[in-house]
């Protein structure tokens, strides 16, 4: 069986996660999104969500994003088209801080020519773990009458 949804805004719970912690200058750098995976899916079940208004997490996978300590960074796709993902750069503010207990990423997709606080669109995560090489975001949705949790993971470049 198939599951499909449409993740537009994520949003997270801290409350399955343990304490994390880490400054903003343990984000900043160039990472790597190596894969995404799901929990709480049922066994054997396949699940197909459209994934940071990007495509499936084929589309996702190897991206590189790069965060300065500005705050103003970028994520690059690189896959080719066959998996429906639009190649290219995406510009981007982002910003990481501390908020009831949890760390929390998130960041705002940048549209030319409109300023960060003209946005009100953006993605949370909450942080699941991070050290000097890699780092693990997860958001929650809720999907079928249940709660699944993305797993962003990245490495350090």
């Amino acid at each position: 069986m198939v599951m499909s949804a449409m993740v537009v805004m994520t949003s997270c719970s801290s409350s399955k996660n343990t304490a994390v912690v880490a400054e903003h200058s343990t984000v900043k750098g160039n990472w790597i999104l190596n894969s995404v995976t799901y929990s709480g899916v049922p066994t054997g079940e396949k699940i197909k969500l459209t994934l940071l208004d990007e495509g499936n997490e084929a589309c996702l996978a190897g991206s590189v994003w790069t965060l300065p300590m500005n705050g103003f960074g970028s994520y690059t796709i690189e896959n080719n088209d066959k998996n429906g993902c639009v190649s290219g750069e995406r510009k981007i503010n982002w910003s990481f801080r501390t908020e009831n207990g949890a760390q929390i990423f998130q960041y705002k997709r940048l549209e030319e020519g409109v300023k960060a606080k003209k946005i009100a669109d953006g993605y949370k995560f909450t942080v699941a773990s991070i050290d000097k090489t890699s780092m693990v975001l997860q958001s929650q949705v809720a999907f079928e009458n249940s709660v699944i949790t993305i797993n962003y993971n990245f490495t350090k470049q």
